[in-house]
């Protein structure tokens, strides 16, 4: 990323993250053993991992 990007400027639609198979990256929450768990997936392969920079 070109330099740093605050949390208020990361929304949904202002930031386009591609993952390295060239599919655009999400971020999707499940409710799990009674807590929220978020994680990152790319829309293209189904890959998923904790944070979208792991997929980058």
């Amino acid at each position: 990323m070109a330099g740093q990007v605050s949390k208020n400027v990361r929304r949904e639609g202002a930031q386009e993250l591609v993952s390295r198979w060239g599919g655009k990256i999400s971020m999707k929450a499940v409710f799990q053993n009674g807590r929220m768990r978020h994680y990152a997936v790319c829309e293209k392969t189904g890959n998923r991992a904790r944070r979208p920079r792991d997929l980058q």
